[in-house]
């Protein structure tokens, strides 16, 4: 610990941020940041090093004993990735913690010690680097200096005496402007303060088992949620849970609470059959009550009287109404191929807010928005356009609307959003207040509840983390080995290629920043920067002659046309091949074949179209008996070539609730004709690339969902109808990528970690 003199330092301010060394915690703008005991420490020995470098080697010493067994290089970056989305910092453009590549670390910021005489600090110690001199003693003050003091000392208090005089009234015109009223509460005080925000985590699920649902009841004693052990009722204070059970089979999610905080909605997927039903239980006991067929994200009115929720295709294109013992159903709105999230009600439960994607979203999310429904009219309107937005809303008695926005880089991190909240005016409806956040954490908002009093509020923060894994083909190509975790870093991986020896990985990584190529050996941990720059990029495949890589440059500029670039694996400049809007995943068979092909999906545009092209970008031809309806098509148009160039196949998902058998499209490239092959016991489709020899196709996809967990899997399908399951698991595998010698599978494989947290006094 740093100390001046023979005080020590109880607290540091810089910028905008205040760390509390007796409590441990750090503080914005005198609201509380959540923050991770390491990435704390981590700037506390910053700090501590009053401006010189700490090096990797020494936050190793201080942070980890040498009993620790931990991968430090992962472990640091890691630390130091949460102390920079805490701080909001940037790593390429740092306002706090600068980076000296392969060294350490240095904080650069101005920094102010505020010294206490007390020693009592319970935020662990750790070991001092470097600690800095003692202060040298402040030099005499010059005696007409000090003259000149004791008169501004002077004149000083006789503005405060004068203040005091005319703040102590309350209804004076100095005392109603906004300098007054701060001057009114520094010196005469305030009978409301408003107190501290906090924030506590309500369950500690670890990584492998994440909550699948959760919500606050409205007189804020009780928790429901969901996990692979079951449904659960925790009291919020005491932190007792028991579990609820149900009939074996029966295992619902929690939805919305009936403000007699005994009654709850849920729904439940009847495995491999779907769609969600609605149901009605009490945490008191009882048989649960059936309220409708088809439903999904319900939610009841304040006064109990009406259930909004949603239907469609997808579950989540169209908004219906209601009662409370599901009489008089009827659909307010259909989105087309618009998505909801689930309805925020108003106090009078006259309207409801809701959220809105265009067209499913897809990667262009500049049309999200919130809207407003207001039933005696039958009208909608949008009150907050804005493409960072996400699903999950509450509103409060108070007027306020709860919302959550996406984080800008560099702290999007892997989806990462927080809440935010905005006054609604009681007659329209409208924004009257400019937008304010609401804390600062890691993961994704996907849920919130708020009790009927506005002073609780309950998040379901996941995180998601998309990596490579490898795996071996074993049983002549049945069945998968065991995954093997590939790329070890804290960031978002996309494996799509091998190079032609079959010995190092093609991937697209956000790990320094925006999304680049890189490639990793697979007796390596750490990869090879291919491609960077400041754009975004992705889809990296390997050119027939297996010399060069394909890959596509995502505009910053969702409304730009994406460019297709080639390289040459031996190094050197990019090579701009074409250009267009709506261009994805470009692939090529293998020599002596030389076909290439993209996809397109045009703005506007009803079908999903195939392209050949040639390297130079010379010439491009439809390829017409490929075209396909967007609608007939999952949303992410998973496609592949075939090594020998004469098939193309895409998938043809059902909705993941249903299970009921998706299917695969092969079109014959050679005479046009195609066949569809139904996958068994799939749902959703997440992935598909052709085996070597052109026989089979390997597929990820969902194989089921509950309140218990989400389970997927690889599936092996042959063109002659054969379909083989190569592998089970509640890791969501997508796109499983065959090596050219045939012997392993690199997979995109996603996991989840999810909690509650409880917000107060926000």
């Amino acid at each position: 610990m740093a100390t001046h003199g023979s005080l020590r330092q109880s607290s540091v301010r810089f910028d905008l941020f205040r760390v509390d060394l007796s409590s441990g915690e750090l503080f914005r703008s005198g609201l509380r940041v959540p923050i991770q005991d390491q990435p704390l420490q981590l700037l506390r020995l910053l700090l501590e090093a009053e401006g010189r470098v700490v090096t990797r080697e020494q936050l190793r010493a201080a942070l980890w004993p040498q009993d620790t067994f931990v991968d430090f290089e992962h472990a640091v970056n890691t630390a130091v990735r949460k102390l920079r989305q805490a701080l909001e910092d940037s790593a390429e453009h740092p306002k706090f913690v600068e980076t000296f590549p392969r060294i350490g670390y240095r904080f650069i910021a101005t920094v102010e010690w505020v010294p206490e005489v007390s020693d009592n600090n319970p935020l662990p110690r750790v070991v001092a680097i470097a600690p800095p001199g003692p202060v040298p003693d402040p030099e005499k003050t010059p005696r007409k200096r000090a003259w000149n003091l004791k008169v501004t000392a002077a004149i000083a208090t006789l503005v405060v005496i004068t203040s005091v005089v005319f703040l102590s009234k309350e209804n004076s015109h100095l005392s109603r402007n906004v300098v007054g009223a701060w001057i009114r509460r520094s010196i005469v005080g305030s009978p409301n303060v408003r107190p501290a925000f906090r924030e506590r985590r309500l369950t500690a699920n670890p990584d492998d088992i994440p909550l699948m649902g959760g919500v606050i009841s409205p007189d804020g004693n009780y928790l429901a949620y969901t996990d692979a052990g079951g449904f659960y009722l925790r009291q919020v204070d005491s932190g007792e849970t028991r579990v609820v059970t149900f009939t074996k089979g029966f295992d619902p999610f929690p939805e919305s609470w009936f403000p007699d905080s005994v009654h709850l909605l849920v729904t439940w997927i009847e495995p491999h059959k779907g769609p969600p039903s609605l149901w009605r239980i009490s945490v008191l006991g009882g048989t649960p009550l059936k309220i409708a067929e088809v439903a999904s994200s319900a939610r009841v009115s304040p006064d109990g009287s009406q259930i909004a929720f949603l239907k469609g295709k997808w579950d989540c294109e169209q908004i219906w109404l209601m009662q409370a013992d599901g009489s008089g159903a009827r659909r307010l709105i259909d989105g087309g191929n618009d998505t909801f999230g689930a309805v925020a009600w108003a106090p009078d439960s006259r309207r409801f807010a809701y959220f809105r994607a265009p067209d499913g979203s897809g990667s262009d999310r500049k049309g999200n928005r919130v809207e407003i429904y207001d039933l005696p009219s039958g009208h909608s309107e949008v009150i907050l356009p804005e493409p960072r937005i996400g699903g999950a809303i509450a509103w409060l008695n108070s007027g306020r609307l709860i919302y959550t926005l996406g984080e800008t880089e560099p702290n999007q991190g892997n989806s990462d959003s927080n809440p935010w909240w905005v006054q609604l005016d009681a007659r329209t409806g409208r924004p009257s207040s400019p937008p304010v956040r609401i804390g600062s954490d890691h993961g994704d908002v996907a849920e919130i509840s708020v009790t009927t009093d506005g002073k609780r509020m309950a998040l379901l923060r996941s995180s998601y983390q998309s990596d490579a894994y490898l795996a071996e083909l074993q049983d002549q190509g049945k069945r998968l080995s065991a995954l093997r975790r590939f790329t070890l870093d804290d960031r978002s991986d996309f494996p799509s290629a091998w190079t032609a020896d079959s010995q190092t990985v093609l991937f697209a990584s956000d790990r320094d920043g925006r999304s680049h190529i890189f490639r990793q050996h697979i007796n390596e941990t750490q990869p090879e920067l291919l491609v960077g720059g400041n754009d975004n990029l992705g889809a990296p495949r390997l050119a027939p002659d297996g010399l060069s890589v394909l890959y596509l440059i995502w505009p910053l500029d969702p409304s730009a046309n994406r460019r297709l670039m080639r390289i040459s694996l031996a190094g050197g400049p990019s090579q701009f091949i074409l250009e267009g809007a709506g261009i994805f995943d470009p692939q090529c068979a293998r020599l002596p074949s030389t076909i290439c092909i993209y996809g397109q999906m045009e703005p506007g545009s009803e079908y999903f179209r195939f392209f050949t092209f040639d390297p130079a970008g010379t010439k491009r031809t439809e390829i017409v008996a490929a075209r396909i309806k967007k609608e007939d098509a999952d949303s992410k148009t998973w496609w592949s070539v075939s090594p020998d160039g004469r098939y193309l196949v895409n998938s043809r998902s059902q909705n993941p609730y249903r299970y009921k058998g998706a299917a695969v499209r092969i079109v014959n490239l050679v005479d046009g004709t195609q066949r569809y092959i139904t996958v068994p016991g799939a749902g959703l489709l997440q992935g598909m690339a052709w085996a070597v020899d052109s026989k089979s196709v390997w597929v990820g996809a969902y194989i089921n969902r509950s309140a218990r967990g989400t389970h997927s899997g690889v599936f092996n399908v042959a063109v002659t109808g054969n379909v083989n399951v190569a592998f089970k698991g509640t890791l969501t595998t997508l796109l499983p990528v065959p090596s050219p010698d045939g012997r392993r599978l690199a997979l995109w494989a996603i996991t989840r970690s999810s909690n509650m947290w409880l917000l107060e006094n926000f």
